[in-house]
């Protein structure tokens, strides 16, 4: 009996000298990651977010930080302050991605108000800081001689210092509500295509509407056009594998962004851009992907809202500049450059600057952001909108999550008299989302804001228009997954035209919302109020 005490002592002393080491260890991973996220330079919502994570759940917090906490911008930041050799092995160590699509932007070969006018034999002995100084004095001449109103004169100043991009002069547009005539248009664009056909989207489903664009490459890879689709890593993990072998077979080239089966520390962070360029003449870009929900509603919903445009003219250097980077980081091979430069640069060559050219159509921009850019672009995107509106902003987006700077600058507006009304999905698609966009609508509505949720299916628009004069449309949602984690790309208008007719579809939308007004909000209960609430205290790690 002596003997079997005596054991059981050995073994409580040998596991206690175990676990006390181990719970040191724990409650050192626990004192770094805080640390870490102290350090991180995100915002401080976020930062309470995380250290209440990692201290509420401590191996669960952990696991997650390292998976979606990560600063990349950060790391991005510092690596373009490096030069040479140390920045090439940091950004192989410590860079998301390898290539900046900004790089392209920024570059003379490939837009015209990145090229110095007007130098003397000493411009070889320019700075760098000389060189960017004189393209902004030529950038502000630009607008100058254009006539642009200041309201959009600093949106485009803006989004150059941000990413690079400038204004574009536009042939056409042609803006779809519904899913069956945006794909109608795509497909008719696909039998047309000549050369190149160049495909990027978010969810690519093997089901109807799969299978009719599938057909359709089909047929155009018989006739000698080259085609690339580019695919989300996660967004299309079901596509089956007969479906992929039939476009490989082809000779269409396949490549997945972020694929989880190399990137699982990176599946956070998904490519949610949706692009079709066309012989380098088209662009098809907006809310829907490849799936026949987008057209019916699928099998959870009435029907589908949402919104794409088909432009011609010189916006396409700028989409297929996001689209040649997205490939490259994907594992596409550098020859493609080359390719492109063959495709499209002699083309945007010989494109004048915008305040030579006769006649200016449609002005445009496109703004891109990722968890690894310089800036959080599309966010100041949204935030100037508002902050230079002077008589209304419309917003639709399915989801609505912001960070408090953003909810200040929405009530700021409304209470110095700008007129804003808020649409969102009444039919969610994810329950979380929609209990937090509900936890800000009590102040909202206190500051004069209109709040309306779309009844008449699922509502997947993501819309801005301001003072009928300046608009924006693409993939980013008014929340901070897309501002802050996932790669997104918008369209910027410049336009009355095109502003009024996303105007005309938000009214027109009107008529199928429920206005959630002080009446409503007094209908959600005690239970849901609180609910809502403890979802919103995580929104900034979501």
């Amino acid at each position: 009996k002596m003997k079997g005490e005596n054991m059981l002592h050995g073994l409580a002393i040998i596991i206690s000298t175990w676990i006390i080491p181990f719970e040191r260890i724990h409650y050192l991973i626990i004192i770094i990651l805080a640390v870490a996220v102290l350090l991180s330079d995100k915002s401080p919502n976020a930062m309470l977010a995380w250290i209440f994570t990692i201290f509420t759940f401590p191996l669960g917090g952990a696991i997650l930080y390292l998976l979606f906490g990560i600063n990349w911008r950060r790391n991005k930041i510092i690596s373009k302050k490096m030069k040479g050799e140390e920045r090439k092995l940091y950004s192989r160590i410590f860079n998301f991605m390898q290539r900046d699509v900004s790089d392209i932007f920024r570059s003379k070969d490939f837009f015209y108000y990145n090229r110095l006018e007007n130098l003397d034999k000493n411009a070889d002995k320019m700075s760098e800081t000389e060189i960017k100084k004189k393209i902004r004095n030529q950038i502000n001449t630009m607008i100058t001689n254009i006539g642009l109103p200041d309201q959009q004169r600093e949106i485009v100043k803006m989004l150059y210092e941000a990413e690079g991009t400038f204004l574009t002069n536009n042939d056409s547009y042609r803006l779809f509500y519904g899913g069956k005539e945006a794909f109608d248009s795509i497909l008719a664009d696909i039998e047309n295509a000549k050369s190149t056909i160049y495909m990027e989207y978010f969810i690519w489903k093997a089901d109807e509407l799969g299978e009719r664009i599938k057909n359709a490459l089909l047929k155009k890879a018989k006739e000698g056009v080259k085609i690339k689709l580019l695919f989300d890593g996660v967004g299309t993990w079901k596509l089956p594998r007969k479906y992929k072998k039939e476009l490989r077979n082809a000779g269409i080239k396949i490549r997945w962004f972020l694929d989880v089966k190399f990137f699982i520390s990176k599946m956070n962070y998904r490519n949610h851009r949706k692009i079709a360029l066309i012989d380098n003449d088209i662009v098809h870009t907006g809310g829907m992907n490849v799936g026949q929900e987008y057209i019916d509603g699928g099998k959870r919903f009435d029907g589908w809202r949402d919104t794409n445009i088909r432009i011609t003219g010189e916006i396409i250097g700028q989409y297929l500049a996001i689209f040649v980077t997205d490939w490259l980081n994907s594992g596409g091979k550098n020859d493609f450059i080359e390719d492109m430069k063959r495709e499209a640069v002699q083309e945007l060559e010989e494109q004048k600057p915008i305040d030579r050219q006769e006649k200016l159509e449609y002005l445009m921009q496109v703004s891109s952001s990722g968890p690894d850019t310089e800036w959080t672009t599309l966010k100041y995107l949204y935030s100037k909108m508002i902050a230079t509106a002077k008589k209304e902003v419309l917003i639709q987006s399915p989801y609505f999550v912001p960070d408090t700077d953003l909810i200040s600058q929405l009530k700021m507006a409304a209470l110095s008299g700008v007129k804003i009304k808020l649409m969102v999905t009444g039919v969610p698609d994810k329950k979380m989302p929609y209990w937090i966009a509900e936890s800000y609508f009590a102040e909202l509505i206190e500051a004069g804001i209109k709040i309306f949720r779309y009844k008449a299916g699922f509502l997947h628009s993501k819309n801005v228009i301001v003072d009928e004069k300046i608009s924006t449309m693409g993939t980013c949602n008014f929340d901070m997954r897309s501002f802050e984690i996932n790669y997104e790309v918008n369209s910027v208008f410049y336009n009355e035209e095109i502003s009024k007719d996303l105007k005309a579809q938000f009214i027109k939308d009107l008529e199928v919302c429920e206005k959630f007004d002080e009446a409503r909000l007094k209908k959600v209960t005690f239970i849901k109020r609180l609910r809502n609430s403890v979802f919103k205290l995580i929104s900034p790690i979501m």
